[in-house]
């Protein structure tokens, strides 16, 4: 079983590397999903689709000892997903996708969300920048030199995405309610949450995906440490890293 409950359970696999048949993804798939996966025009976004939610499912469904087709999942107003049959099943989830590039974030914290940004040129950087970051971290941005600006910005951006997917705030609430202009370069650190515990913040996440950024944000126990079990998904098989 891949998905240990004592431990924050890190997935990362390429749509082009991943290895398991379409076939048996396709398959895990409830009816709903099966007509949402035909409705897509082009065969690589139907792929990417099916082996997203195919593999959440089985991985899900191993963990739970359930059909991956009978599981069910809702989601808040602000799209977090969550599993609601089987009922109390004590397992959380978040995923995240760019391009080819799928990971997955599961344990038992609710608090908990993962992202991944290809790194590019971003149009308008200075005004978003302006428009969703604090003042600092958009002081951080505007000072650095053209070539560092895109990697500094989406490295803030996928940092501060985790954390709204983490405390499922709405997009534009969120991005302005966290400022790590102080932290975005450290590869682990707190962020205050309100009057809660503090989030832990993990960047990168896989520091192997060249071009990528990559963030987690969980919220842990009272003095629980921070355990992570990370797998590359490699032609069907879960390599532990």
């Amino acid at each position: 079983m891949i998905i240990s409950k004592e431990a924050i359970t890190l997935i990362h696999t390429d749509t082009h590397i991943a290895g398991i048949p379409e076939a048996e993804l396709f398959g895990a798939l409830t009816d709903e999903e099966k007509e949402r996966a035909d409705r897509f025009r082009f065969d690589n976004d139907r792929q990417n689709f099916v082996l997203r939610r195919g593999l959440l499912r089985q991985l899900l469904g191993e963990t739970l000892g359930i059909a991956p087709s009978r599981i069910r999942f809702s989601a808040t107003e602000s799209g977090k997903p969550s599993v609601a049959f089987p009922e109390n099943a004590d397992i959380c989830f978040n995923l995240s996708h760019s391009g080819r590039q799928i990971v997955y974030a599961f344990s038992k914290h609710s608090v908990m969300g993962i992202d991944i940004e290809r790194i590019r040129t971003v149009d308008d950087l200075d005004l978003l920048a302006r428009k969703y970051f604090s003042a600092e971290e958009y002081a951080i941005i505007i000072n650095l030199p053209s070539w560092e600006k895109n990697k500094a910005f989406i490295r803030i951006w996928s940092i501060k995405e985790s954390l709204i997917k983490a405390c499922g705030c709405p997009l534009e609430h969120g991005l302005a309610a966290f400022d790590v202009a102080t932290q975005y370069r450290m590869n682990r650190f707190l962020v205050p949450f309100g009057h809660e515990r503090p989030i832990t913040c993990v960047t990168p996440v896989f520091d192997y995906i060249c071009g990528f950024a990559t963030a987690l944000a969980i919220q842990l126990d009272k003095n629980e440490p921070l355990h992570l079990r990370r797998y590359s998904l490699q032609n069907g098989e879960y390599i532990e890293l």
